[in-house]
């Protein structure tokens, strides 16, 4: 059934296939280019779905936007940076943040992470000390940058000794491809820091909060991979895998102004800190640190874009892209299965059809994110079955007529029904099918022996009504295995396994046909001497070789058949057989030798070819019991 599909497809595959490409190019595009349509592009339509997974009719479904009360925010605002706010000119001394981490220590906070870089050495030792000191106070986490180098290989611009000692570090850049937050790698290696292994901020504000590391091989996996990143031959993270997801920026419980947090006593700043990370950062849009997440109609502090992270870590919570093998399976099998289907359908019944598997495909996608933030492509996938089905629908409603307009005007200059049959499954054209082809196929011949001296024994009817018998029989077999009968000689039968589409095993089902042809004919003369009729002993000849195959005759008269220098062979093979054998070539017997027994015969001279050829007798088939043929045949 599906090469008989295959055979059916033509320029419907080839429209499959071109929509298939077009979904990849867009799939595979670089992801701060074509952005409209590539994988950004598909993450947010699952972004969208989160937020609209009523319209899919998803009841009950999980809501990942509550503020999570383990997150407190101390915002570098347009207050703080007020000059009336008491506090000097931004960047700060980082004796303030020193300061900051021990009060929040003594408000009871777990953790504390800075999205902000302390890179360079401080003008005065004794400010970095300072702020060191507060890193012994309370756990905390510092940023600092990866960078690249032309030669591909990762680099880092590391905070001080001093802070580094005594504080935790961590990179805070992120990826974002034509300016949108799509993640950020847990980890990347290798990196030339400190055991290999360069963590983000988030990670390190994660284990900073825990008092332990975590086990990166037994979180939520890429691919089947750590989150381990590796870098690529570029010098950057693997733009194909795209790390945590970030599909909106999260709330926190709890917020306060950076000189507020400074001034306030320490039971007020303990609503804030008790317990949780506290994240501190800018969020002052004059100093430009926003960005645009996934799922947000307005610009965000990159802060919010580290709490999210940290959300998730905290959670559990992380959205899992399918791997790339299974996204590619998708996105070729159903366009073909669609086209499949679409085929087998008339144009007023395939579009509703394609229509409600293109929707329930959508269904599936969505609910997977929805439910188990599962992320399978959905844009290109659905764009794929989409152009697919509008594309064969569209060919089919204008050239279906056509086409079989065009086969049926051939109808008369055939004399076999079958090639007929054959081409009004195809929607080709039909002089392009019946054109002359080279082709490797089985030629078959089988005759009766001794049919001369039987009819001049029986009346013309009698002869007339028992070959119709025979051939009736033995036909049936021939496309019982996918043969073509191509003429009848007298008493002689031609067949090509198979015309007008050869296939591999041509070979070995005109072996089958011809073993189960004697033994139909072993039956039927057993019920003719019953009936008084003479029974028939047949002789068989096969060849495979290459033939051209195609139309033959006038403009008035036709006939698809072969000829080449095969069919003279197979011609020899069948007049030199006995009752009852089957003699086949070198060539038949190469390709079927391990599924039949044989016994070579003495080489046959065939007219044209100097030297003679290796001929071989079919006892029958390998595993299976002599019959009554097989052992008529066994050597004495």
């Amino acid at each position: 059934m599906a090469l008989r599909l295959l055979r059916k497809a033509g320029i419907p595959l080839a429209l499959a296939l071109c929509a298939i490409a077009v979904a990849a190019v867009f799939y595979r595009a670089p992801l701060d280019s074509l952005t409209f349509g590539n994988r950004i592009a598909d993450l947010r339509v699952h972004a969208d779905a989160l937020k609209n997974a009523g319209t899919f009719g998803l009841r009950n479904a999980p809501s990942y936007e509550e503020p999570d009360d383990s997150l407190a925010l101390i915002q570098i605002d347009e207050a703080t940076l007020d000059p009336h706010s008491g506090l000097p000119p931004f960047p700060f001394p980082r004796s303030i943040y020193g300061r900051l981490l021990k009060r929040l220590a003594a408000a009871g906070a777990k953790a504390a992470a800075f999205d902000i870089d302390f890179l360079a050495p401080a003008a005065d030792p004794a400010q970095d000390t300072a702020f060191a000191a507060g890193g012994r106070a309370l756990p905390a986490a510092i940023g600092y940058t990866v960078s690249t180098t032309t030669g591909g290989i990762g680099g880092t611009q590391l905070p001080p000794p001093v802070l580094r000692n005594a504080l935790r570090t961590g990179y805070t850049t992120v990826d974002s491809p034509a300016g949108i937050i799509i993640g950020q790698p847990l980890a990347i290696s290798p990196m030339p820091v400190p055991g290999g292994v360069a963590k983000s901020l988030a990670l390190s504000a994660v284990e900073a909060y825990r008092g332990s590391p975590l086990d990166l091989a037994h979180l939520p996996s890429l691919n089947g991979e750590t989150l381990l990143v590796p870098i690529d031959v570029h010098g950057q993270p693997d733009p194909s895998r795209l790390g945590n997801v970030i599909w909106n920026a999260p709330y926190v419980s709890q917020s306060l102004s950076f000189s507020d947090a400074l001034n306030a006593p320490i039971a007020d700043l303990a609503t804030l800190a008790k317990g949780r990370i506290v994240l501190i950062g800018m969020t002052a849009q004059a100093e430009g640190d926003v960005t645009a997440a996934l799922g947000t109609d307005f610009r965000v502090p990159g802060v919010f874009v580290h709490a999210r992270l940290i959300d998730q870590m905290l959670r559990g919570m992380y959205v899992t892209p399918a791997p790339d093998a299974l996204n590619a399976a998708l996105l070729v099998l159903l366009p073909l299965l669609l086209m499949a289907m679409v085929m087998r359908l008339r144009p007023i019944l395939a579009a509703p059809l394609a229509a409600v598997a293109i929707a329930a495909y959508l269904e599936i996608a969505v609910a997977l994110f929805v439910y188990r933030l599962y992320w399978l492509d959905i844009l290109h996938v659905a764009a794929a079955m989409f152009l697919t089905a509008l594309g064969v629908i569209a060919y089919r409603a204008i050239g279906e007529a056509a086409q079989k307009r065009a086969v049926t005007a051939a109808f008369g200059l055939h004399v076999s029904p079958e090639v007929v049959t054959e081409l009004l499954k195809h929607e080709g054209s039909a002089s392009d099918a019946l054109a002359g082809k080279r082709a490797l196929v089985t030629i078959f011949y089988s005759d009766i022996r001794g049919f001369t001296s039987m009819s001049e024994k029986l009346s013309a009817e009698a002869v007339y009504d028992q070959l119709n018998e025979y051939f009736e029989a033995m036909c049936e077999v021939i496309f019982k295995y996918g043969g073509y009968v191509d003429k009848f000689i007298g008493d002689c039968i031609m067949a090509i396994f198979s015309a007008p589409n050869p296939t591999p095993g041509d070979a070995l089902k005109a072996v089958h046909a011809a073993l189960e042809q004697q033994e139909l004919i072993e039956i039927m003369a057993q019920r003719w001497r019953e009936a008084g009729k003479p029974p028939l002993a047949v002789g068989m000849g096969i060849n495979t070789g290459y033939v051209v195959m195609g139309n033959l005759g006038s403009q008035k008269r036709m006939n698809y058949t072969v000829i080449g220098d095969a069919v003279n062979t197979a011609a020899r093979l069948y007049n030199v057989a006995k009752g009852g054998q089957i003699i086949v070539s070198e060539s038949t017997w190469e390709e079927t030798k391990d599924h039949f027994d044989f016994r070579e015969l003495d080489p046959v001279s065939v007219k044209g070819k100097s030297a003679p050829l290796r001929t071989f007798e079919v006892l029958g088939r390998k595993g299976v019991a002599a019959s009554s043929l097989q052992k008529a045949q066994a050597p004495a």
